[in-house]
């Protein structure tokens, strides 16, 4: 794997989980990051994707579930939030924490330090579990990190 793939993984799930536990207050198992390179990924209920551009290129994947998205959203909203309104907000949470978290990672690549460019796509969001397999010569990085015993997912295909 380039160091660069492992590389913004390993910031953005870092930044991911220190979003989760300082700014959202939830219980999250940080456990040692162990990226795999796969041939698929099912993906839970609501998946965010940022695609890259420049010096480097590809799409950064957020999954979680929708319980999960609504735990996020009653400890990002203050006050009581109804349950219509919960699952509206959900989807553009999980939009907004990845955009949020890979724009602040971008400075911190070596390809950008050492003067390359990388831009990010406007988040597009999937609903409902969703399998994606890599292209003919493609590759797809995956990590899990356990959240009050369920999965987030973190990705990265190219």
């Amino acid at each position: 794997m380039k160091k660069n793939n492992t590389q913004i993984l390993e910031l953005l799930i870092n930044r991911t989980v220190q979003y989760i536990k300082e700014d959202l207050l939830v219980d999250i198992s940080h456990t040692p990051i162990s990226i795999k390179e796969v041939n698929q990924i099912e993906y839970n209920d609501i998946s965010t994707f940022i695609s890259l551009s420049g010096d480097l290129s590809g799409t950064i994947g957020l999954s979680v579930s929708n319980h999960l998205a609504k735990i996020f959203i009653q400890n990002s909203v203050f006050g009581d939030i109804d349950e219509m309104a919960s699952e509206e907000l959900a989807s553009e949470n999980v939009a907004e924490m990845l955009n949020i978290t890979l724009g602040n990672i971008i400075k911190d690549l070596d390809i950008v330090k050492q003067g390359g460019k990388v831009d990010i796509s406007t988040p597009y969001t999937l609903h409902n579990s969703v399998t994606i397999s890599k292209k003919k010569n493609g590759k797809m990085y995956l990590n899990q990190t356990k959240c009050l015993d369920e999965m987030i997912i973190t990705s990265y295909f190219i």
